[in-house]
């Protein structure tokens, strides 16, 4: 059996006979074909003719299979065939070798640089857009501490904004609104658009959606189809569930660079992750989230367009992707030490001291996330007074707070530090003030979700909602909240009174770490 069985498979085993077997890496075979319809001719295989490359006798070893049939030679995979690297975002049923996909990796990364390119992969929910079920948006509009977020918000906003550049979409044939990103476009074409010599990046989408989603969402991010070129990995194309991993992408891990909301599906890559702010326009994501009533939309606000977060992530990266290419061997350099550096720089000169932070019951202050957070922006961090401190970071007024006060020290709320991070700069630390009694975004920031737990919500969001079966974790989020506003001294179960300005009751004790 073989695929070349009519024209258009003639045409399709060529392209990817051609693609798999060039050692000129002119055209990853990500670019090869980015749907199940038979991918389009190109010149250089001289199709025009109606020609098609004989078969190979060079199998075995087979270079990869399509639906258990060798793509070079046409013969059916035997049982014992090595597993190879699954790639059906390229086409439905496509495995190749392991040592194909390393030779094609290599090719890839060998184009790219001599392109002066590395390879980003982009995140869609919550990194790009913003996507919602119909079901999740009141019809009538739900009115929260004067805030509208339903339906009626929506179709006004729809109709009000430009025609010509929209950034909010009703798709029915989905049941689904989607709200782009501020400034997500001017991201885009100016990380793909340079200018000849300078740096520049080859773009790809890796989401937890399905396929259609992830079809339907590349297409109002690049109607014209010229950024993506059908690099768009979906779930499905996942080889773990709930994992995002480069092993689908044909690319070196030192030439590529990740952009997503959620560091806990990309296990195996952190060091290569820019971590952006998650984008939480509609009221349903917020209250996922555990921000109930928080929403952008909820609020009638949005994100800044020029200045705001995709700006400063792309800031960040053209940066890194500067220094990667001012190397004396592009071949040799890697992204992700260069990336941690310009991580580290952040607090570099700064010594921490937590107050009212951790749970009493934490028996390892140096596991909290605020305080791996801390060390990765290359802040210090300590566990006494003095000690060469140079901020407090707490959430209500305390024993510490005061020495810090008397000594000139800062002190902050944890917000300070999730800002210092999503900016990737050390922000001005008077605008995170420590209320006296606590206040609910302290505690919020004081007890963030496990990795988990985030990982578990963020699946649920994932492609508008469509996997929305974890509830969100309202109680637990509410409980270290309560308590750090004062609202209840024993507002979690088990906690001592909280004494405001003593440090031994952080009602906290059974807090989320």
């Amino acid at each position: 059996m073989s695929l070349r069985g009519s024209e258009s498979e003639d045409d399709l085993a060529a392209l990817l006979e051609a693609e798999l077997a060039a050692s000129d890496g002119d055209t990853g075979v990500e670019e090869a074909c980015a749907s199940d319809a038979p991918a389009p001719k190109k010149p250089r295989l001289d199709m025009a003719a109606g020609t098609v490359p004989a078969a190979s006798t060079q199998c075995p070893p087979h270079p990869g299979f399509m639906g258990g049939i060798c793509i070079r030679c046409g013969a059916l995979k035997g049982e014992a065939e090595e597993q190879g690297v699954a790639l059906t975002y390229i086409h439905r049923g496509l495995v190749v070798s392991k040592h194909e996909a390393e030779r094609v990796r290599q090719g890839t990364a060998d184009r790219l640089l001599a392109h002066r390119k590395l390879l980003l992969i982009l995140d869609l929910d919550h990194t790009l857009l913003n996507s919602t079920r119909f079901t999740e948006v009141p019809p009538q509009g739900a009115v929260t501490e004067q805030r509208e977020g339903g339906e009626q918000a929506l179709r006004a906003q729809l109709e009000a904004q430009p025609k010509g550049a929209p950034m909010l979409y009703c798709l029915p044939h989905m049941r689904m609104w989607t709200k782009l990103r501020p400034g997500v476009r001017e991201f885009l074409e100016a990380a793909k658009d340079r200018q000849v010599g300078q740096v520049g990046f080859e773009l790809a989408v890796y989401t937890m959606g399905d396929r259609d989603y992830a079809g339907e969402m590349a297409k109002l991010l690049d109607p014209a189809g010229s950024l993506f070129h059908g690099r768009i990995i979906s779930s499905g194309d996942s080889t773990q569930r709930y994992v995002k991993d480069l092993d689908v992408v044909l690319g070196r891990e030192r030439c590529v660079l990740i952009l997503d909301d959620t560091e806990g599906v990309w296990p195996r890559h952190r060091d290569n992750l820019v971590q952006i702010e998650r984008y939480l326009y509609f009221p349903a994501d917020a209250a996922r989230f555990g921000f109930r009533s928080q929403s952008l939309l909820e609020r009638a606000v949005d994100e800044e367009g020029g200045g705001g977060a995709l700006a400063t992530c792309l800031r960040v990266m053209s940066g890194v992707q500067q220094q990667f290419f001012e190397q004396g061997d592009p071949g040799a350099a890697d992204v992700r030490p260069l990336l941690g550096a310009a991580r580290r720089a952040v607090l570099a000169e700064c010594r921490l001291l937590f107050s009212r932070v951790m749970p009493l019951d934490c028996a390892d202050p140096s596991a909290h996330p605020l305080w791996q957070l801390a060390l990765k922006l290359g802040a210090e961090c300590v566990r006494e007074t003095g000690q060469g401190v140079t901020h407090v970071v707490a959430t209500d007024t305390t024993d510490k707070t005061r020495w810090a006060c008397g000594q000139g020290k800062h002190v902050v709320s944890p917000s300070w530090l999730w800002c210092c991070a999503y900016t990737w700069q050390r922000a001005d630390e008077a605008g995170f003030p420590v209320k006296a009694g606590g206040d609910a975004a302290a505690a919020r920031a004081a007890a963030p979700r496990s990795e988990a737990e985030d990982v578990a919500q963020a699946m649920a969001a994932a492609g508008g909602g469509a996997a929305a079966d974890v509830p969100p974790p309202a109680e637990e989020r509410a409980q270290p909240a309560a308590a750090a506003a004062g609202l209840g001294k024993k507002a979690a179960a088990g906690t001592e009174d909280a004494t405001p300005g003593d440090d031994e009751n952080t009602g906290q004790r059974n807090g989320p770490v």
